[in-house]
């Protein structure tokens, strides 16, 4: 493939047993995300959401003990 972001289904993966960019989905695969860097990403933006809903007293338990 002559563009590294672009995949023949337009969507990339991020394979959490490979450490890996992956064109394909599979059960151990976080995406879709629209270009390979993103998907090199997966494991950043999702510790970035994870600590973003920590935060949210919405979906933090600790709230309500308060």
């Amino acid at each position: 493939m002559s563009n590294d972001n672009a995949s023949s289904s337009g969507q990339w993966y991020f394979d959490t047993r490979t450490q890996s960019v992956a064109e394909e989905p599979g059960p151990d695969r976080l995406g879709p995300y629209p270009t390979r860097d993103e998907a090199a990403s997966a494991m950043r933006i999702v510790d970035a959401r994870n600590k973003r809903w920590s935060e949210d007293p919405r979906w933090n338990d600790d709230a309500d003990e308060a």
